[in-house]
C-alpha cells in the first residue's frame, strides 16, 4: 500500500468537497522536483483550490495500468459526498465514467505529458478547470 500522498504536501488542507482522483502517483519522498505533484499544486494554487482530497484509484498496486486493479468499493466510498470530481488523465477519467461518478477530466500533471509542452494548451486546461472549481 502507497503512503498517502497528501502528506507530501506541508500544510494541506483536506476538502471535504472536491476530491482529485489520480493513477499510481509517483511515491518518491521529494516529490516536488519538477513532478507530478509540483505540476498538481501549482495548477491547484492558479485556480484557487486551496484545499482538496486525493485519492489513487489503484491504492494497493503499484504502475498497473488496469480497470480490473481498481478498487471499486474504496473509488466509490471516497467520491460518494464530494461536491467535485477531478480526474487526473484519460485512465481516470474512464475509470470514472464506468463507475457512473460524475467528473471533470484535466490532463495528468506528468512530466511525460507531451499535451503540456504547448503552455497555450496548458493554460486553456487550467482555465477549464478553474471554471468547474468556481461553479
Amino acid at each position: 500500500m502507497m503512503k498517502n500522498v497528501l502528506n507530501f504536501l506541508e500544510d494541506h488542507e483536506v476538502s471535504e468537497d472536491i476530491i482529485i482522483l489520480g493513477q499510481c502517483p509517483s511515491s518518491r519522498t521529494e516529490p516536488f522536483k519538477n513532478g507530478t505533484f509540483d505540476r498538481l499544486k501549482k495548477w491547484c494554487d492558479e485556480v484557487g483550490l486551496n484545499a482538496w482530497d486525493f485519492h489513487n484509484v489503484i491504492p494497493d498496486k503499484i504502475n498497473s495500468y488496469s480497470i480490473k486493479d481498481v478498487n471499486s468499493d474504496l473509488l466509490i466510498t471516497r467520491t460518494k459526498n464530494k461536491k467535485k470530481v477531478v480526474a487526473l488523465g484519460s485512465f481516470v477519467s474512464r475509470v470514472c465514467t464506468k463507475y457512473k461518478i460524475d467528473h471533470f477530466k484535466i490532463d495528468h500533471p506528468s512530466p511525460r505529458n507531451r499535451n503540456l509542452n504547448s503552455k497555450d494548451y496548458e493554460r486553456a486546461m487550467i482555465e477549464r478547470f478553474k471554471i468547474y472549481v468556481n461553479t
